[in-house]
């Protein structure tokens, strides 16, 4: 039975339209929340909203992206608290760093256009995930797989889809992009979804798998979806799931936590002197 899928998109920093807007898409029971951080009176509000969706939706994954370094402290420690409070309530969060983002284009960019031109990137993670679950070939990864996958690791997780026709080059430098987490190779689970076309042979079918196992050899390897893309040619679409990265940022002391400092021993030792 098919279920509606609800993209969340939150709009925020750009536009004075701060109203949520719902996309729906026939799809399983998976869900994404978009938002952007920095804004210390969007908290309680996204803490309530992603409560009420919790409680409503089988699998719940939030996409978080951090605001510019350039914009301040302040904001980045509101969208620390922001980031670990998604990630505390959703089933696993992805996260996109600005900064990594704004490598992508350029700096003369007009503001519109990057905000649009960041919002595809995003986009496009979240219909890879679509796209890993909605391809039937011969080894297929569906919902069961992907709620599995993520529940034995609570995020945050990373999906990142890349082409190419041959691998003559380090695999690293072809999936490496500006805005993908910078321990995506050290994960501790992995799902694969390749796809073929029709001119593909066993022997680059078996190189591009010993490459990619050599490249997440730290990996727990969750599984292996082919499937054909009737085409002529020969080319390789990979899709490749991570979970069990590290969280960008550390998370923030409980407030009833005064943090540790290289003077502690040093006040203990005084304080039992001087009873």
């Amino acid at each position: 039975m098919e279920r509606i899928l609800r993209l969340f998109k939150t709009h925020t920093d750009f536009s004075d339209d701060k109203q949520s807007t719902i996309v729906e898409y026939e799809h399983t029971d998976l869900y994404f929340y978009r938002f952007i951080g920095g804004n210390p009176s969007e908290t309680e509000d996204l803490r309530n909203k992603l409560l009420s969706f919790r409680e409503k939706m089988p699998l719940l994954i939030g996409v978080f992206r951090f605001p510019f370094r350039f914009e301040g402290k302040r904001r980045q420690m509101t969208a620390r608290e922001q980031y670990f409070l998604m990630k505390d309530i959703c089933d696993a969060v992805i996260f996109f760093d600005s900064d990594g983002l704004m490598e992508t284009i350029d700096p003369t960019t007009p503001i519109h256009q990057a905000q649009a031109a960041f919002e595809r990137i995003e986009n496009q993670t979240i219909h890879g995930l679509l796209e890993m679950i909605d391809e039937t070939g011969k080894i297929n990864i569906d919902y069961q797989d992907i709620k599995t996958f993520i529940n034995r690791n609570k995020g945050p997780l990373f999906l990142h889809t890349f082409e190419g026709s041959d691998f003559d080059e380090p695999l690293k430098y072809l999936i490496a992009t500006p805005y993908l987490p910078k321990d995506f190779t050290e994960a501790e689970q992995l799902i694969i979804n390749i796809g073929y076309t029709r001119e593909v042979d066993m022997e680059a079918f078996k190189q591009i798998n010993l490459r990619l196992n050599d490249l997440f050899d730290k990996a727990d390897l969750f599984k292996i979806g082919t499937y054909l893309m009737d085409e002529p040619g020969r080319l390789f679409k990979i899709s490749l799931l991570v979970n069990g990265i590290e969280d960008p940022v550390e998370a923030p002391l409980p407030p009833n936590k005064k943090p540790y400092t290289k003077y502690k021993n040093f006040i203990k030792k005084w304080m039992s002197q001087t009873r």
